[in-house]
């Protein structure tokens, strides 16, 4: 795995989907799932940090992946990052805890993540987070351990990402907001191999 598009969120967990237009999601119900890709170039890293965690939703809530991924009329959903709607932003550190001939554990310290959206996602370029989309959702993620057989290349890592704000969105003439589906934020569970990443979310309950 490499830490500098490390997505900080997890592996799959077994549960019920949760709606936007529902009631809020119930504590541990899955929520969001996502992959990663390899971006050439890469995001630009900010000063003071070791990487950019940049991943797409492939699950949120109840969308369709019409919803989830631009598609030109008459189209069929192609699932990547050029055409999502909906990406997870988070810079982050890296701290070496642990490092033995069987596993080694890597801390990534609390910090900050944002969810953007995008209605038109083919504008963006990677390398000016401008273009990016609206920032829909703000949270505080807290610390989580990294933990690898192999030095680093692949692991897993699970991490709580607390919600501190969000804003309305409209999506197909609708109006949605991501404070109704997790109101307290998520916990996710990743797995990693090298660059890529896939991982599942649940809710948390207060």
């Amino acid at each position: 795995m490499k830490f500098a598009t490390i997505p900080l969120l997890g592996i799959l967990l077994l549960g019920s989907f949760a709606s936007l237009n529902a009631q809020p999601a119930g504590t541990s119900q899955v929520t969001m799932a996502y992959v990663n890709e390899k971006f050439d170039p890469p995001p630009p890293t900010p000063t003071g940090f070791d990487g950019v965690c940049l991943i797409y939703y492939t699950l949120l809530g109840d969308f369709d992946r019409k919803s989830l991924f631009w598609t030109p009329l008459f189209g069929t959903p192609v699932v990547d990052a050029k055409h999502a709607r909906f990406i997870w932003v988070s810079d982050y550190t890296v701290q070496t805890l642990t490092e033995n001939e069987g596993l080694s554990s890597f801390l990534i310290p609390e910090g900050t993540g944002t969810i953007y959206y995008a209605e038109y996602p083919l504008d963006r370029n990677w390398t000016d987070r401008s273009t990016w989309g609206d920032p829909i959702a703000t949270f505080v993620r807290k610390a989580g351990v990294f933990q690898s057989r192999d030095g680093g290349i692949s692991g897993t890592l699970m991490n709580t990402a607390q919600l501190v704000s969000s804003t309305p969105f409209t999506l197909n003439g609708k109006t949605y907001n991501l404070k109704d589906l997790v109101p307290q934020g998520m916990t996710c569970f990743e797995t990693a191999v090298d660059v890529y990443e896939a991982g599942t979310c649940v809710a948390i309950g207060k």
